[in-house]
Order: structure tokens, then C-alpha cells, then sequence
């Protein structure tokens, strides 16, 4: 049974105050990636505490209203209820857009087709222009255009592990996503923070040989963008298939976006408690 590091809400929670009121826009995040970020964790494991969506956080799937613990969970359910209770005053937007199995080329700004299918990336091929995909449900989701992202969470890049020349080229392809979600979302100050991956090398799913360099390229990429921070996702426990996070392991990754979100915005008046059991 994973309990909440407390340590790590108590820092999240006590860090430097604004005063929030309910007349600010909301707090919008936008969580996107491959299938650890779309979820592997189970619900109907969780307990009645964290299934319980707070008041004032929304969840949007792809830009449609969704309920926050219900079938397959991301890293969402430990962020929304560190969230509000950091900011109990303010609306919060967990703005979700995942597609399991992609590389970064289905999220680059212009779709290198030509590039997928020469890689044979199937995944690629069924989902199409991911990043395309995104910027069509933000604005269908925000149609007044006065809604600008605080921080992009990112977790992704198992695909990339998978082949040379796309490991090779991590650091490139997170640089182009970036500048283009800031040009055209309109936020040329969002932040991101960047989930390190770490599938075994080889598992049932797939052989991931080229994860070093992927993981090396996250850790250095905030040195070059200053806007940007990377978290460790060491010690999450996952299913047997030793890729995707379990329920336990999908609330911890949450917390570890939930401490990072001190880099981003002011939170909350009073450290609050948390339940103490994540998992039934």
C-alpha cells in the first residue's frame, strides 16, 4: 500500500503565498504524453477518499468534461486533490491529451509522415498528428482564446527508447514541441515539467535499448530551457510488464508533478492534510 509522501506535499503547500481569489481564471495544466500519462492504474483500486473529485477541479479528455476517478487513471487523481487543497478558492483545469504508444514525431508540429512509416512507428501511423489533435481540442475547449496554459506535464518518450536515431534525437524534437505549444496556445511563459522515463531494458511489451539516452536527454533539458524542470520517476512501482505504472505507482507519480507545480505558480494559505491510504 503507497502512502503519500508527505514531505513532499508539506513542501508543495508551504511554498511562497498570493493571495488567490475566485475572480482569477482558472489554473490550467496540460497533461500529455504516451500511456503512462493516459493511465494503466485502476479506479476501482482506489480508496473512497481519493475517488471523491474535488469541487474545484475539472478534468477535460481531450477538451470533454470527464470524471476524475472513473475506469483507467493517470497521474491526475493525486494532482487535482493536491491542487485544490493547495488553492481551495481558485478553478483548476487538468487539461488531458494522450495517446499510449506514440513517439515524439506524432507530436511534432509538422508531421513527418514520410519518417513514421519509413520506422514502421504503428502506433504513429493509427493516432495521425497528435500535436494537430491537441491544439484542435484546446481551442474547441477554449473557443474565447483567453485561457492560456500555466505548465505543460509531459510524460513520454518509452517509444523513442525503442529506436536509435528518435533517442538520438529526444532533445530536438521536446525543443520544437515546446516553442510551438507556447507560439500557439499563446503562453510564450508556460512551463513544463518533464517525467523522466524508465522501463526495463527489456520487458514483454517491448525491448527498450535506448532509454539511457532518452533519460539523459530529459535530465539536460532544463539547462537549456529555464522554464522548464524534470522529475525522477525512480521507485514508482509498476505491473508486471515492468513499462506501465500501476495504480500505486501512477499516485506517486502525481505527487512528484504536485511537488514540482512549486516551481510554477503560487499555492495555497495552509498546509493541508491528505488521506493517508492511496490505495484500498
Amino acid at each position: 500500500m503507497l502512502k503519500p509522501t508527505l514531505s513532499i506535499l508539506t513542501a508543495l503547500l508551504l511554498a511562497p503565498l498570493a493571495v488567490l481569489t475566485a475572480a482569477e481564471p482558472p489554473l490550467v495544466l496540460i497533461l500529455s504524453g504516451q500511456s503512462n500519462m493516459a493511465g494503466y492504474g485502476k479506479a476501482a483500486e482506489l480508496s473512497d477518499e481519493w475517488r471523491t473529485p474535488p469541487a474545484n477541479v475539472t478534468l477535460m479528455n481531450w477538451g470533454r468534461t470527464q470524471v476524475l476517478a472513473k475506469g483507467s487513471i493517470g497521474p491526475e487523481v493525486t494532482l487535482a486533490h493536491a491542487l485544490a487543497r493547495a488553492m481551495p478558492e481558485r478553478q483548476i483545469v487538468l487539461f488531458k491529451a494522450a495517446h499510449g504508444g506514440t513517439s515524439q514525431l506524432a507530436w511534432q508540429p509538422e508531421l513527418d509522415q514520410a519518417r513514421i512509416d519509413r520506422l514502421k512507428l504503428s502506433h504513429d501511423q493509427r493516432v495521425g498528428h497528435a500535436y494537430a489533435q491537441l491544439i484542435a481540442a484546446w481551442k474547441k475547449a477554449f473557443p474565447a482564446g483567453d485561457i492560456k496554459p500555466a505548465a505543460l506535464l509531459w510524460m513520454q518518450g518509452e517509444s523513442d527508447a525503442r529506436v536509435p536515431e528518435l533517442a538520438k534525437d529526444y532533445e530536438q524534437h521536446l525543443t520544437r514541441l515546446l516553442a510551438a505549444l507556447r507560439r500557439d496556445l499563446g503562453a510564450p511563459q508556460m512551463k513544463a515539467v518533464i517525467a523522466e522515463i524508465n522501463p526495463a531494458k527489456v520487458t514483454t511489451v517491448s525491448p527498450f535499448p535506448f532509454v539511457d539516452e532518452v533519460r539523459a536527454a530529459q535530465r539536460a533539458f532544463p539547462a537549456k530551457d529555464s522554464l522548464t524542470v524534470c522529475i525522477s520517476t525512480d521507485g514508482l512501482t509498476k505491473a508486471k510488464d515492468q513499462v506501465h505504472y500501476d495504480t500505486a505507482g501512477q499516485q506517486g507519480l502525481g505527487q512528484r508533478f504536485a511537488e514540482a507545480l512549486k516551481f510554477i505558480a503560487p499555492l495555497g494559505p495552509e498546509a493541508v492534510s491528505v488521506p493517508t491510504d492511496v490505495v484500498k
